[in-house]
């Protein structure tokens, strides 16, 4: 049987495209698609986007196994592994996670989380989450509630969502908390500024959700890796067993 379109959303669809056009934030050009999301990210722009060849310490970035915080790092961190799909100096990412924050754009999610599926299907960590789905646990880095309201939306939630709907996979949102207010990492340039600013600034507050789990913490991007290891932090403290950053980009 054929299904009829609503002539309404029709009209509706024709004349937002008339007047608010969405282009390729990369090529800025318009591609007619089924898929509205996909029209922020074209096909032709998203193959272009290099994957992060080798993988880096989340802290120094030397060169590791798979991700691995080093051995000279690992003392002073808690966090195990950053898994990093790609550059942030390339452009197009660049572009799209700034859209995806500041321009407001939700749908961004669906072509960024497709880039971190291929990204983890490339490096057969699908195989990883498989096995032990069951041990792992996804939690989004979390905003403090004023910038939410702000926003409107937690990006690295939005994130998190789409993954576990990829991979099968558990999150828990709520568990991890924002307790304080401090400027974005994004606008402070100095290293030591930004690995103070991530300090004492969150709290698990359901412990026994987390107790002997794998966790995956998303996030959009990492520069230091400041604010995922002050999550680790307080996710091993309150019982986690290994904490794995995966991010769209490492700055």
């Amino acid at each position: 049987m054929k299904l009829s379109i609503d002539p309404i959303i029709s009209a509706k669809n024709f004349f937002l495209d008339l007047f608010f056009p969405i282009r390729c934030l990369s090529c800025r050009k318009n591609h007619p698609s089924a898929d509205g999301p996909k029209h922020y990210l074209c096909e032709t722009c998203f193959l272009k986007i290099k994957f992060k060849i080798q993988p880096e310490c989340a802290f120094c970035s030397a060169r590791t196994i798979n991700g691995r915080t080093c051995p000279f790092c690992l003392p002073q961190h808690y966090l195990n592994f950053l898994w990093a799909a790609a550059d942030y100096q390339e452009p197009t990412i660049k572009k799209i996670l700034w859209a995806f924050k500041y321009q407001f754009i939700k749908d961004l999610a669906k072509p960024l989380v497709r880039l971190l599926s291929v990204y983890l299907r490339h490096k057969k960590m699908d195989k990883f989450m498989e096995t032990y789905r069951r041990e792992i646990l996804v939690i989004p880095v979390p905003l403090h509630f004023r910038r939410l309201n702000w926003r409107s939306y937690n990006q690295s939630e939005l994130l998190a969502r789409e993954l576990c709907s990829e991979f099968g996979l558990n999150m828990q949102s709520d568990t991890l908390l924002r307790l304080k207010h401090h400027k974005p990492q994004a606008e402070l340039g100095d290293k030591q500024e930004r690995i103070k600013n991530a300090k004492n600034i969150f709290y698990c507050r359901q412990p026994d959700k987390i107790k002997n789990k794998t966790i995956i913490l998303v996030d959009d991007i990492s520069t230091t890796g400041s604010t995922l290891d002050e999550c680790a932090k307080i996710l091993k403290q309150s019982g986690a067993e290994k904490v794995i950053g995966l991010v769209v980009a490492k700055g």
